[in-house]
């Protein structure tokens, strides 16, 4: 059986490692043998583009009141600070540069929609990625909308996260969906589309997509279910 390194993703990095979405969260993954790795992108209230995936704090640093959008991005770094060290993704991006055997997803969150129109969004993120590193990023989202116009603008893979009806016009080169809608792998393959179920934490589970076909899985625990795959 093939390596779990090969096809596991760290989804919001390792929670070995601590907080997800945290650079100690994706270091504890590619320590683990991470090729593979997931983040989530949500944009301050100076559209500084934040790994975080929740608008609201209320999860992570019992702040119900406090929302990304609505608030500076140094303003959230100190809110933040007591729970987890946020980080932007320019920061997250420099320590990529660090890990050239690892492919980053970086799924751009929905609230950004609501105050910027697809082609601002897919502007603002083209100017903060690095030449160097495009082979191995790629943009994903719910929004197929989004997706069109990062495949017009930007020199990187592009996925859909499937949660939505409308599928992207453009051509993906990824597909993520929950693992219950394994069913529909098949119809992504056939098109040459990539595709990767979430989110699963048992390892029987993730061994038994790895057998049906799946191209990708992502769990919460890497170092754990690597180990107990073996």
């Amino acid at each position: 059986m093939q390596k779990p390194t090969k096809y596991l993703v760290a989804h919001r990095g390792d929670r070995a490692g601590g907080v997800e979405n945290t650079l100690a969260g994706f270091a504890a993954a590619t320590a683990a043998g991470a090729r593979f790795a997931e983040c989530d992108i949500q944009f301050s209230r100076d559209l500084v583009p934040m790994v975080v995936h929740d608008n609201n704090l209320k999860r992570l640093c019992s702040r119900p009141d406090i929302k990304v959008t609505e608030t500076l991005a140094d303003d959230l770094r100190k809110i933040c600070e007591p729970h987890f060290l946020l980080s932007s993704l320019p920061e997250l991006l420099e320590w990529l540069k660090t890990e050239p055997g690892v492919t980053l997803f970086i799924e751009i969150k929905p609230p950004i929609r609501r105050r910027l129109t697809d082609r601002s969004i897919v502007r603002r993120i083209k100017q903060l990625l690095p030449t160097e590193l495009l082979s191995q990023l790629v943009i994903i989202s719910q929004s197929a909308r989004l997706l069109d116009a990062c495949a017009g603008e930007i020199a990187c893979s592009v996925g859909w996260v499937a949660e939505g009806t409308r599928e992207p016009d453009s051509p993906i080169k990824y597909i993520f969906m929950p693992w219950k809608r394994a069913d529909d792998m098949g119809r992504w393959q056939m098109q040459g589309v990539r595709v990767g179920f979430y989110t699963v934490n048992d390892a029987a589970q993730a061994i038994s997509l790895r057998q049906a076909g799946a191209d990708l899985v992502e769990t919460n625990f890497f170092s754990r279910m690597v180990q107990e795959i073996g």
